[in-house]
């Protein structure tokens, strides 16, 4: 099958994204002393861009920005597969 046909079979079925904002550590007690309005600290270094994955696959590189009232992600860098990809079925 080609993705081309694929895309016309399934191409509308919704599929889960997500957005990797970053990892952290935390010991059996830090989880149980946590409370509402803690900050919790991610490995995730300020200004760099996060990861948008599908089923744990990298599709881009992505940064947060807000439209209107709405906490929202903007592509910065696709995978070099999603690339490939949409070159294979025309759709770019």
């Amino acid at each position: 099958m080609t993705a081309k046909e694929i895309l016309q079979q399934f191409g509308d079925l919704p599929f889960v994204l997500e957005l990797e904002l970053g990892t952290l550590a935390m010991s059996i007690r830090e989880i149980f002393d946590l409370r509402e309005g803690k900050v919790l600290r991610t490995d995730h270094p300020a200004g760099a861009p996060f990861a948008l994955l599908a089923g744990g696959v990298t599709l881009a590189e992505a940064e947060v920005v807000i439209v209107e009232d709405s906490v929202s992600i903007r592509i910065n860098k696709l995978s070099q597969s999603v690339k490939a990809a949409t070159r294979a079925d025309g759709t770019d």
